[in-house]
């Protein structure tokens, strides 16, 4: 039987993400474009913001916690979740492009989805989870 709760907290954590990815989209396109960042550069400080905005929407919304809520310690933990998911997206980013050819928005779309699940599961079970 599928948990429900489950269901719903990560279809609204995979909501989130497809928001981040289009503030992410945002940063990387005008940092690349605009200030003519490299993009695997501009990936890095898009990938902070959107992780940053990711953060308060799943910890209000997704996983239901008050903002004030362990904020530092949950914060730090789920930005070492980021990390690693940021040093995969980073790989696929740079693999699509350099050796698929693949536009670098596309493949920043592509390879946000290798962390989607990963990030989650951490988020999950060490993140936000409840004692």
């Amino acid at each position: 039987m599928i948990d429900r709760k489950l269901t719903g907290e990560f279809f609204k954590y995979a909501i989130v993400g497809a928001s981040g990815i289009l503030v992410n989209l945002f940063f990387l396109y005008t940092l690349t474009e605009s200030v003519r960042v490299y993009y695997l550069f501009s990936e890095i400080f898009a990938f902070l913001v959107a992780t940053l905005s990711n953060f308060a929407f799943n910890k209000v919304w997704t996983f239901k916690e008050h903002m004030r809520e362990n904020f530092v310690l949950k914060g730090i933990k789920f930005f070492l979740v980021a990390g690693f998911s940021l040093i995969v997206n980073l790989f696929f980013l740079w693999f699509f492009t350099e050796f698929a050819g693949i536009y670098y928005l596309l493949s920043q779309v592509l390879a946000s989805g290798f962390t989607l699940v990963t990030n989650f599961t951490g988020n999950k079970l060490w993140t936000f989870r409840k004692i």
